[in-house]
């Protein structure tokens, strides 16, 4: 254990070469700050990147019908594709298939009362609020069923918009809405926090192709995969699959105009896989930092021993023991780099939680952004002051061992 004269010397040792601990302390308390910084920076990027996918599923596929550019197995080029329900039973039947939901769109104008608007009513079905992560908060009714499906049901989920618009005041569950002459029972109101676009409202997919489709065809469809957690599996699912849709609807499967594919899966991996190396990227520059204060220390602890030199030849003549001038330039290299950087993480934590909290006030509802909550974790911090500790062991152990070999005749010849 150290007793309080070896630390009152220390302390009178710092007070003597305040210009060179200052400078050797801001090296250390810099290199910390700015691994917290690369690492917070980095996390914001990453999160305000991922949070673009918040509102749908980052496992999600979705396929849009297009025109053939090219003719095939006897087919003409620049031919109509349609889905069809022999694309429901296909999509239905794949393995990697999780969710699934078609969609069809149609621009309508509802009204109710004196109070109309115009909106994007989609026939979709009960696994399309989780593929696009639609929520229904208590108090606000549900989404569709499949019961909703199957009967074809004449019900409607409203968008939050929708339901201020029309209803003002009053509260829409179980009112009923019109579209021309066909009347919707609202069961339902989503939460449009998490939604890039609050502009839909949703009815079953049966009731809307019997009503507007003549009971035949959908105009999207969406699905989320499972046991597909790498780039190649996705890209080889994505190729298995424009090769039986090329064979259901007689299409080159590499003719991309005639049937687009939103690949947010693929995307997702992709962008986890680039952010990886950016954080490794960061974590090295971030260490790099670090180690360059640390090994300032390290020169400092030198020069000090070359300085006390005499003084140390002095003490071992009078008796002091190896231990007793290795522990004193130690236990000196340990207090410059924790309390340095004790410093660093302050400022550092303080400066991402401040940005953190300003951009939390400053963003919108629904506002796509590239950078949110650029903060580091606890255990980051903690395991950026252990290290810094550690490392002021080993700056200060060279130097120290060094100090406890010199002889002390040697020593007293020192100038």
């Amino acid at each position: 254990m150290f007793d309080f004269d070896a630390f009152r010397e220390i302390w009178g040792t710092i007070r003597k070469n305040k210009m060179r601990t200052a400078l050797t302390g801001f090296a250390v308390a810099w290199g910390i700050f700015m691994l917290i910084v690369l690492l917070a920076s980095g996390n914001g990027l990453r999160n305000g990147v991922m949070s673009n996918f918040s509102g749908r599923a980052v496992n999600a596929v979705t396929l849009y019908p297009g025109w053939t550019s090219r003719p095939y197995g006897g087919m003409p080029s620049n031919r109509r594709i349609r889905f069809d329900d022999r694309d429901y039973d296909l999509i239905d039947r794949l393995p990697e298939r999780e969710f699934f939901s078609v969609s069809i769109r149609k621009s309508v104008t509802l009204s109710y009362g004196d109070e109309y608007g115009n909106w994007t009513l989609q026939g979709v079905a009960p696994d399309f609020a989780k593929i696009n992560q639609i929520r229904i908060l208590p108090g606000q009714g549900r989404f569709l069923n499949q019961m909703d499906i199957d009967r074809c049901k004449k019900v409607m989920v409203l968008s939050p918009e929708a339901a201020r618009v029309l209803f003002k005041e009053e509260d829409p569950l179980g009112k009923y809405v019109l579209q021309g002459n066909i009347a919707y029972r609202v069961v339902g109101i989503y939460d449009g926090a998490n939604q890039f676009w609050t502009t839909s409202v949703y009815v079953p997919w049966t009731t809307a192709q019997r009503l507007y489709k003549g009971g035949y065809g959908v105009d999207q469809i969406d699905f989320t995969l499972r046991q597909v957690g790498t780039w190649q599996e996705n890209e080889a699912f994505i190729q298995r699959l424009r090769e039986k849709m090329g064979k259901l609807h007689t299409f080159d499967p590499a003719d991309r105009s005639a049937l687009w594919v939103n690949n947010t899966a693929g995307n997702a991996i992709q962008t986890q896989q680039i952010f990886t190396l950016i954080r490794l990227f960061v974590l090295l520059v971030g260490i790099a930092s670090l180690m360059a204060g640390i090994v300032g220390v390290g020169n400092i602890m030198l020069i000090t021993v070359k300085e006390r030199t005499r003084e140390i030849g002095i003490r071992k003549a009078i008796g002091a023991t190896p231990w007793s001038i290795l522990s004193l330039i130690i236990l000196e290299a340990i207090l410059i780099t924790t309390a340095a950087g004790y410093i660093g993480i302050v400022v550092g934590v303080g400066l991402t939680e401040g940005v953190s909290a300003w951009m939390a006030q400053q963003s919108t509802q629904n506002m796509i952004t590239v950078f949110k909550d650029p903060t580091v974790d606890l255990g980051t911090v903690f395991g950026a002051t252990i290290l810094l500790i550690i490392s002021g062991v080993i700056a200060g152990l060279v130097p120290a061992l060094r100090a406890a070999r010199v002889r002390p005749i040697e020593a007293m010849r020192a100038e």
